[in-house]
């Protein structure tokens, strides 16, 4: 009982909305909600990339976002 409420309140909310914007957001969510497809296959190159990336990150190999940021400030000052 409480999925066809819910069903019902939804439908009156949509025909509610003026906003195409928002109703194609709405359909893309339950479109990707409700596919039975694999959503995304990452490349094998990408995939490459990715593992050298994790491998980095395990043996401590970053820097940390404030660093990023605060070389970009500098580099954006010049």
């Amino acid at each position: 009982m409480i999925s066809l409420e819910l069903r019902n309140q939804v439908k009156e909310r949509i025909n509610q909305v003026n906003d195409a914007y928002l109703l194609e957001e709405i359909l893309n969510l339950i479109d990707f909600e409700t596919s039975k497809e694999e959503l995304f296959s990452i490349p094998s190159d990408h995939q490459k990339e990715l593992d050298i990336s994790i491998a980095q990150m395990k043996k401590g190999q970053t820097i940390s976002n404030e660093l990023v940021d605060k070389k970009v400030r500098e580099w954006l000052s010049k």
